[in-house]
């Protein structure tokens, strides 16, 4: 009797273990089968590459939502800290940031079609004034009128230059912005993205015209120190957002030969843009220097210009007495101050040291140089110089000794005028 009992309390047992042990294995595999479907489609969502594929999974995620509804008191207990709302708004606003992104890019899309179009126009403008201009510098006729209608040219190119770097910049920084802030390793997800970005703004092709198009102005006419001071600024600042993006470009287009190289001639239009401003740079200076008929080696950089300028002053110094005197000291006076304190330091030495393209040092190693040289060629004058400057100085000194002697009488014959007052 007591075994049959134990017997059929053992089968009890037994029973309602093994029913506790297939639920509780369903409770585990509905948990497991909620984290990877919501796993699924968390990364769905991140892989998402068009605003058609969002919205469809807007939809899934609802679906996700009724699917598991009936155990949503078993998954706030085994998704804690989360619980099962909290999950489903996570999923939610993932998918409402993603379609935002898709929203931008559309905008953008509209934006750099608009951009496009006036680009095209500017692009055309300046191909037809680049040929006029051209025309009328191998004209025949130097009369006034061409001579007027030519400058026009060159300042409505230069207008229309401006305009088109500033739209071109414009969609460099609209395409990019997301895209110099992305981490150093991009998604397949990030790639194509970004890709239809810089295709839908034709980024290398405007790029590579922007470049074109200044270069070839510097070809077509001449720059003042202000426009050239401009236009390296703005070089470097393009430059520098380039630099930015090019080996993120390189990534993306890794396995595009023909962008690859692309990417790669651009850079080379990048160093021949910075080498035509230098160069004109380093032209124009040497123009200011020729126009008063003084001839120097030729220069590139600023070891160079201040080893011409040096060795300029030592064969002067050299032919002193051999030249006459009146024109060893009228080359010396045209040379520092015709030339180089009325053109080349006020104008182009700024930009020069600016751009590291002369030290300090080098400015005042060449203007040392210049007193030494007066030394030889003038020291009479030399010496005048400095005595003009004693007399100034004699004076100023007499000036404010008069003054202060003025000012102490008059102190002296206030006090001695209210002393009697007082006495009485």
């Amino acid at each position: 009797m007591f075994f049959t009992i134990f017997k059929k309390s053992l089968i009890l047992v037994l029973f309602f273990g093994f029913i506790t042990a297939i639920n509780a294995q369903s409770d585990y595999e509905k948990t497991q089968n909620f984290k990877n479907k919501y796993a699924s489609l968390e990364q769905k969502i991140k892989d998402a590459i068009t605003l058609e594929e969002v919205d469809a999974l807007v939809e899934s995620i609802a679906a996700f939502k009724n699917e598991f509804a009936d155990h949503k008191a078993l998954l706030d207990k085994t998704l804690y800290p989360d619980n099962f709302s909290s999950a489903i708004e996570k999923l939610e606003k993932a998918a409402e940031l993603r379609k935002g992104d898709f929203t931008q890019i559309v905008d953008l899309q509209t934006e750099v079609g608009t951009l496009k179009t006036a680009l095209t126009e500017l692009n055309d403008q300046n191909a037809s004034l680049l040929v006029q201009i051209k025309d009328l510098q191998f004209s025949q006729k130097k009369d006034q009128a061409t001579i007027n209608s030519l400058n026009r040219l060159v300042a409505s190119l230069k207008a229309n230059i401006k305009e088109r770097d500033e739209l071109v910049k414009g969609i460099v920084d609209s395409l990019l912005q997301e895209f110099t802030s992305a981490p150093s390793s991009l998604n397949d997800a990030e790639k194509t993205a970004i890709f239809k970005k810089v295709e839908t703004g034709n980024l290398f092709y405007n790029v590579e015209r922007t470049i074109s198009d200044n270069i070839q102005f510097m070809k077509v006419t001449s720059l003042t120190a202000d426009d050239l001071s401009d236009m390296k600024e703005q070089y470097k600042e393009f430059s520098k957002t380039w630099r930015q993006i090019g080996p993120k470009l390189s990534q993306i287009y890794l396995n595009q030969a023909n962008r690859a190289r692309q990417i790669a001639g651009i850079d080379e239009l990048f160093r021949q843009w910075n080498f035509r401003i230098n160069n004109e740079i380093w032209s124009s200076i040497n123009q200011a220097f020729r126009e008063k008929n003084i001839t120097l080696m030729n220069f590139k950089n600023g070891d160079d210009f201040t080893e011409s300028i040096t060795t300029f002053i030592d064969d002067e110094v050299k032919n002193l007495g051999v030249k006459r005197s009146s024109e060893s000291k009228e080359t010396f006076y045209t040379f520092t101050d015709s030339v180089w304190f009325q053109q080349v330091k006020p104008n182009w030495v700024p930009i020069l040291i600016e751009n590291n393209l002369l030290t300090e040092a080098q400015k005042d190693t060449i203007e040392t140089r210049f007193a030494q040289w007066k030394e030889k060629v003038d020291p009479g004058g030399f010496a005048g110089y400095w005595i003009y400057i004693a007399i100034a100085a004699a004076a100023i000194v007499l000036v404010l000794i008069a003054f202060m002697f003025i000012s102490r009488n008059k102190k002296n014959r206030t006090v001695a005028e209210i002393a009697p007052k007082e006495n009485d």
